[in-house]
């Protein structure tokens, strides 16, 4: 990438990209706005980016390209995966929750995906390698394939009553902000937009047990929202209950329901202040998850109960464990780790966090299965 100004948090600067991709034998040249994306992680010194391909310099009109075999499109992330010294977590976590993640969406939207999809690849910026990135899909309405008429997504940005379900602290507006929660979809910040996430958590933090059992379904697709808590104790993802994470809805037929971004505090990653002390015991959950845990509509326990065996007995620790020997063995193989390293001045060691990765995730599995069947 190639600036004319400093990259910065908005607007996007117009720039010139380069991509060699040498397992395609392709080459792309093109123009592109890019700027600093994320929140928290603008202040790491190795920064994540947002990129949109232009058509030319003035970004007036913007250009689609297929990029390693991932969608066409005009709008892409650069993951500097500063936090996660694996440079793994999240494709690898994501690559997951696309195996199994259910959406009732998905039995007719035959290209939907319930998750991003990333490649690696090493970036040098305005002449200055700055190491190791997943270049990913975003997600939006059109990764999900969300209706253009009446699909919706939110998207959970800050820890609230109303992200964990649990009180409505203020009524939601005419606004695209409410109480934590970003409306990506549609770009009309009209209250009527908000109306079945408002219901949701009003049923989940107020509701009886029998108004909370009779309506739970016709709001929140359930398959979904138990493979959701499946995947995220799975992977022990503490970031991910409420804060980062969508919840969107096909159409006005369908009920709202869930899928997560940003993991790379997950797998047992410590390398965090908020991380650095959690159990590896800790169970992730929210009140809406304690809800149907207690309240238990239609049998819920039963049926995390049949999911997770289904899942455990389809080899789910040597699906992911595959995944991640063939992420980390990429980053060996190019010499990537060294070129990394020493760029970050640190000294990570890619087969001994492979070897962390897969030893933390045999105990987890075994400690949420011997877990399931105890209380479900």
């Amino acid at each position: 990438i190639s600036s004319l100004d400093s990259i910065i948090d908005e607007p996007k600067v117009s720039s010139k990209i380069i991509i060699n991709d040498v397992e395609n034998n392709e080459a792309f040249q093109m123009f592109a706005g890019v700027e600093i994306r994320g929140g928290s992680s603008q202040w790491y010194q190795k920064k994540s980016y947002d990129i949109e391909f232009w058509t030319d310099a003035s970004g007036f009109e913007t250009k689609k390209e297929s990029l390693f075999n991932l969608r066409n499109d005009d709008d892409w992330h650069l993951d500097a995966m500063f936090v996660d010294l694996s440079r793994s977590r999240n494709i690898l976590g994501m690559d997951i929750w696309s195996l199994f993640g259910r959406s009732d969406h998905l039995s007719f939207e035959d290209e939907a995906r319930l998750s991003q999809r990333g490649h690696l690849i090493e970036l040098i910026l305005n002449g200055e390698y700055v190491g190791i990135y997943s270049m990913n899909e975003q997600l939006d309405r059109k990764q999900l394939k969300l209706s253009e008429d009446s699909g919706l997504l939110y998207k959970a940005t800050s820890w609230s009553d109303e992200i964990l379900f649990t009180a409505i602290d203020s009524e939601p507006g005419a606004s695209s902000y409410w109480e934590g929660y970003v409306l990506k979809y549609p770009d009309s910040p009209i209250e009527e937009n908000w109306n079945p996430l408002y219901d949701l958590v009003n049923l989940i933090a107020y509701s009886n047990d029998e108004d909370f059992a009779i309506n739970i379904e016709s709001m929140l697709d359930i398959n979904n929202a138990i493979d959701y808590w499946l995947f995220i104790n799975a992977i022990q993802a503490n970031d991910n209950s409420g804060k980062n994470m969508f919840i969107y809805r096909y159409d006005d037929e369908q009920p709202l329901a869930f899928t997560a971004w940003d993991l790379d505090l997950s797998f047992g990653n410590r390398n965090t202040i908020w991380t650095e002390n959690i159990s590896d015991e800790k169970i992730i959950s929210n009140n809406l998850y304690n809800r149907l845990n207690n309240v238990n509509p239609n049998n819920y326990r039963t049926r995390v109960k049949n999911r997770w065996q289904q899942l455990y007995d389809d080899g789910f620790y040597f699906n992911i464990l595959d995944k991640l020997d063939k992420n980390i063995n990429e980053i060996i193989m190019s010499g990537a780790n060294n070129r990394e390293n020493d760029r970050w001045n640190i000294e990570t060691d890619y087969n001994q966090k492979l070897q962390y990765i897969a030893s933390w995730l045999e105990i987890r599995i075994n400690y949420l299965n011997d877990y399931i069947n105890q209380y479900f």
